[in-house]
């Protein structure tokens, strides 16, 4: 008796279909280590349907960057929320927080820019993960707060700033490339996935004593005299 073929796709698992949650056993380090931002219409290509994870770089217009927000170590924090919309499904709330210390005429140019416009963002965590906020159908808003003052009203002088959105999906892991521009607009820097850097600390014999990642603090502690060499 002859007996039909399976498909081969039958075979294969669904990309959407329901799956193990592994999580990785290694070292978890809490907290952003940067976000880069352009505007949404700057995106020639974007990617609505298919996987969760982007794993082509995004084209941007010619001429076109990403930029790069530095905040104060430790301030950084992301933040997603599901959202029931009724009858129109669910999404997802996005919030970026985070502080830009002091109040610098460049600083201050550079967030009047920022007001009202449409943007998407990138941002990396301490253990190299990139995520990709915002769409250009449901772009990310920038806005910002400052305060200085001494004692009692508080020992600071900076921004906090918030980077907000609502999308139909969670942030998308992304593994492409992203040209930033440099300092003084004069060229870009082309990053990608991974850590932002990382010290390894070895003995004067060579053996690895531990790799020290960006936003980590090395305390160097010896009942001896210490000598060391930073290359």
């Amino acid at each position: 008796m002859a007996t039909t073929p399976t498909p081969a796709s039958a075979l294969l698992p669904d990309p959407f279909g329901l799956r193990n949650l592994n999580q990785l056993v290694d070292e978890n380090i809490a907290g952003l280590q940067a976000i880069w931002y352009t505007e949404a219409s700057n995106l020639l290509t974007w990617p609505e349907v298919g996987a969760l994870l982007i794993e082509q770089t995004l084209l941007l217009k010619p001429g076109a960057t990403w930029y790069q927000l530095l905040s104060t170590r430790g301030s950084m924090r992301y933040k997603a929320t599901p959202k029931d919309l009724g009858r129109h499904g669910s999404g997802f709330t996005h919030k970026l927080t985070g502080a830009l210390a002091k109040h610098t005429e460049g600083l201050a140019a550079g967030l009047e820019t920022l007001g009202g416009r449409r943007l998407v963002l990138l941002y990396r965590d301490l253990n190299g993960q990139v995520q990709l906020v915002g769409t250009p159908e449901q772009p990310c808003e920038f806005k910002d707060s400052y305060d200085s003052g001494d004692q009692p009203f508080g020992n600071r002088n900076g921004y906090d700033f918030t980077i907000s959105a609502e999308t139909a999906r969670r942030a998308r892991p992304y593994r492409g490339t992203w040209a930033v521009s440099g300092l003084g607009l004069q060229y870009a820097v082309e990053l990608q996935q991974g850590n932002g850097g990382s010290v390894e600390l070895r003995t004067a014999g060579g053996v690895l004593l531990a790799t020290v990642l960006a936003g980590k603090t090395v305390i160097l502690k010896s009942g001896f005299r210490l000598n060391f060499q930073v290359q």
